[in-house]
């Protein structure tokens, strides 16, 4: 009896080791420059926020300036970052500096400082997706998300605002967004879901799990 019960723990210890181990390596981040390569990684579809309505076309909203100005959209909020210390958080209706859409602009009143969007969900998930650039220059910005993960894009100085995706299995509810020059940074368009679950995750749980129920069925089988 004693050594069947060691021999099922030492099952469930091994089993637990593959699945961590297959659980660390489906953790990997994955980052997309294509929104359809984005979306088609996902798990149905995306709940997409923007900034419709707030500010009247050709008009401007002013939420505050500096860091800890926000404002709330759909539960997310959008934020003047830490290093925004001198940044000017505006909301800028339809056809303001000749986008399409509203967007949320962050601008630096002189050099000292870099342009610092931070986006804090309210709780985590594993994708998330959004629009931006910079009209005037061609920039660097800066992705910082919560998990750690950084990555360095260019930013289009012009109308048309680049993607960038992400799926994070491991989960994030943060991201900060900066651009170290004068010329600001224009925001639209989040998109956040789940991630299709990896599947050699999957399997690894699955086998293991069958393997367990088998030990105890024959333990049980035993006893009656």
């Amino acid at each position: 009896m004693k050594s069947e019960s060691m021999r099922i723990t030492r099952c469930c210890a091994l089993i637990a080791l593959l699945i961590g181990m297959g659980s660390i390596a489906g953790y990997a981040d994955s980052f997309y420059s294509s929104q359809a390569a984005w979306a088609a990684a996902l798990a149905g579809s995306p709940t997409t926020i923007n900034f419709e309505g707030i500010a009247p076309p050709d008009g401007a909203v002013n939420p505050g300036f500096g860091p800890g100005a926000n404002t709330n959209v759909g539960g997310v909020n959008f934020a003047v970052g830490p290093a925004g210390t001198n940044n000017v958080f505006f909301i800028l209706g339809d056809g303001y500096y000749g986008y399409p859409m509203s967007i949320i602009s962050m601008q630096p009143t002189d050099s000292s400082a870099p342009a610092d969007l931070l986006i804090t969900l309210p709780s985590a998930v594993t994708a998330l997706g959004f629009d931006f650039g910079n009209l005037f220059d061609d920039a660097t910005a800066t992705v910082t998300l919560s998990d750690g993960s950084v990555q360095t894009i260019e930013a289009p100085g012009s109308t048309d605002l680049a993607f960038f995706g992400v799926t994070a299995p491991g989960g994030i509810n943060s991201v900060d967004i900066t651009i170290p020059d004068t010329f600001g940074l224009d925001f639209a368009d989040l998109s956040y879901g789940s991630v299709t679950p990896e599947p050699g995750t999957m399997l690894l749980l699955g086998t293991g799990l069958a393997a367990l129920a088998g030990m105890v069925r024959r333990k049980l089988a035993r006893r009656a």
